[in-house]
């Protein structure tokens, strides 16, 4: 069980990974962004001219999914255990571990904004669900979100470290039924229990990218992957133009 653990918890931070590749950070402070729990403190950016506003950390927190919107067998792992720090990033996909160990941009405040995400656990064996949100301004995510789907879409093999040993996943191409959105089914075997995933990249506004897992431990369950998947979006779209509208007087 605690293999299994280990198991969800490196796939989950290099979820993070890719988020924080989306706004421009490095693994490194992925890493410490796993231990600080359910968001970065970071205030939202004032937004240029023409351009869409930044959420707040409050806005992308109160977006995110709760163990209540899943069902009674879920509840959310403590945001101070959810990954030791350190962890290190998979391998196997050059594409896309290039773009998560890559430096931080030097210029000034180039990717200000606040992070959000939440780990939901159905039991000790899965399914697990993992939803990261970061809010950059319009301009970043232009630049970075295409770079991160490109790598992406090019990964056939990810090995996600766990303790001393790495395990392979295999990843295929997977359609989670939304428009704008680039999935992958990732596929592994340990100890010949078979462990099944699916992460996910979704623009949802233009100052707001979501990065989901779905992981499962002796099963796989794509139509339910897709239905968590379709209620996050559901929820951070619905959250994010409720705090959009003008308070009516």
């Amino acid at each position: 069980m605690r293999l299994q653990m280990r198991l969800q918890l490196a796939a989950v931070a290099a979820s993070l990974s890719l988020a924080t590749a989306l706004s421009g950070c490095s693994s490194g402070a992925t890493s410490n962004a796993i231990g600080a729990g359910a968001g970065s403190s970071a205030p939202a950016s004032s937004a240029p001219a023409g351009s869409a506003a930044v959420p707040s950390a409050g806005q992308l927190q109160g977006a995110l999914l709760a163990a209540s919107d899943l069902g009674p067998d879920f509840t959310a792992q403590p945001g101070d255990t959810t990954a030791p720090t350190n962890t290190p990033a998979p391998t196997g996909c050059s594409a896309l571990t290039d773009l998560m160990n890559a430096a931080p941009s030097t210029s000034p405040n180039p990717a200000q904004g606040p992070d959000a995400q939440v780990i939901l656990e159905g039991s000790q064996t899965g399914p697990f669900v993992g939803e990261f949100l970061s809010a950059r301004p319009q301009p970043v995510l232009d630049r970075n979100y295409p770079a991160v789907v490109k790598a992406l879409h090019t990964c056939q093999e990810l090995n996600f470290p766990t303790g001393s040993t790495q395990v392979p996943f295999q990843l295929s191409d997977f359609d989670m039924g939304t428009s704008g959105s680039t999935a992958k089914h990732l596929s592994g075997t340990v100890q010949g229990v078979p462990i099944n995933g699916y992460l996910a990249v979704d623009r949802l506004t233009p100052t707001v990218a979501l990065v989901y897992l779905y992981l499962e431990v002796a099963g796989d369950s794509p139509q339910t992957a897709k239905t968590y998947f379709e209620q996050a979006v559901s929820k951070v779209q619905a959250t994010l133009q409720q705090s959009a509208t003008p308070a009516s007087v």
